[in-house]
Parts: C-alpha cells; sequence; structure tokens
C-alpha cells in the first residue's frame, strides 16, 4: 500500500481504491467477509465525515489500519465473551437434560430432589421480575415451547430467550452449592 494518500480524491475515489485492500487485512484477522466488509465501510466512512478533525500530518492509512485493526480487536473479543457464554448456556441445559432423565428414571422423585432444592427453586423465581416467571414457569413446567411463549405473550423469541436465560442463571447461581451433590448422583445412575 502506498503511504500517501491523494488529497484530491473525492469520497468514491477514496473509497474504490482503497476499500478491497483494507477488506483483506480486516478479513485475515476476523475470517468473516461481511464482518471485513463492513468494518473496513465503517472505518473509512467515519475517517471521511471527521477528516477535518484529523491532525494534517496523520498517515491517512495507517490510520484506517490502526481503526480496523482496533475494530477487529473489539470483534474477536466479543466472539471469546459469546464463546464463554455460549458454553456455560450449553452446560447449564447439559445438566438440566441430565436431572431431567434422571428424575424420569427414579422411582421415588423426592429421593433427588429434596424439599430443600425446591424451596430454593421456588424462592429463586419470587425474585425474579413476575414476566420471567411466567415465561420460564411455561417453558420449563408446563413444557411450552419458546415459538408458543413468544406468540401468546406477543413478544419476540430473543426476548423469552433472554427471560429464560436470566432465570436459568439465578437458578445455577442458586444451586450452585447443590451441584456437587446432583453431579455425584448423576454419575452413579450413569
Amino acid at each position: 500500500m502506498s503511504l500517501d494518500v491523494n488529497p484530491e480524491l473525492n469520497f468514491g475515489q477514496f473509497y474504490n481504491t482503497y476499500y478491497k485492500r483494507f477488506v483483506r487485512y480486516a478479513f485475515y484477522y476476523v475470517n468473516n467477509q461481511q464482518i471485513a466488509e463492513d468494518m473496513t465501510h465503517d472505518a473509512i466512512l467515519y475517517y471521511w465525515e471527521n477528516k477535518e478533525n484529523i491532525p494534517l500530518d496523520t498517515d491517512v492509512l495507517g490510520y484506517l489500519l490502526l481503526t480496523i485493526r482496533n475494530k477487529s480487536l473489539n470483534y474477536l473479543k466479543h466472539l471469546r465473551v459469546e464463546n464463554d457464554y455460549s458454553k456455560r448456556y450449553v452446560e447449564l441445559y447439559e445438566w438440566e437434560i441430565k436431572a431431567r432423565i434422571m428424575t424420569l428414571e427414579d422411582v421415588d422423585y423426592s429421593k433427588i430432589f429434596t424439599k430443600d432444592i425446591m424451596d430454593i427453586i421456588s424462592s429463586s423465581l419470587k425474585k425474579l421480575p413476575r414476566k420471567t416467571q411466567e415465561i420460564f414457569i411455561q417453558n420449563r413446567f408446563q413444557n411450552k415451547s419458546r415459538k408458543e411463549i413468544a406468540a401468546e405473550m406477543n413478544v419476540s423469541l430473543q426476548k423469552i430467550d433472554y427471560h429464560i436465560n436470566k432465570a436459568n442463571d439465578l437458578l445455577y447461581n442458586d444451586l450452585k452449592d447443590y451441584l456437587p451433590l446432583l453431579l455425584i448422583l448423576l454419575e452413579k445412575i450413569f
């Protein structure tokens, strides 16, 4: 890449001259063509709209590279956070499935889920906002699908997922002291 930028270029010429180069640079890091294109577009547009506020002696291409680098870093950090959350959610969901299987296979339901655990679940749910309680109870105890609940409440699936995740997080936290016991019981059964 040339380090000199022709000041005579209009936005279209500037954009067309550097866009593909910066997309390749961004793609190398984010490995997603659409994200790389969006980052590059945003960086070039931001530069162009704010170039009067940037010192005249600024290396324009270096500035754009740094901007795209920072956008790539932020994107990758965000992916890592999403991945960590997904792993935690999968672990919790797997735990829930194992617990359901265990309760279905156990002759005496009360041996596994004692009154203490049910009391904790009940008090945990009471800590939640009413709407979150309703959604969680419909999904987990009344076995309604997320789509059914969303249709009944006239909200998006994302809202339903948000409320279910909120309840799951609270229950996971409130029952964390019982998890080792439940895992031991699960180990003996499986």
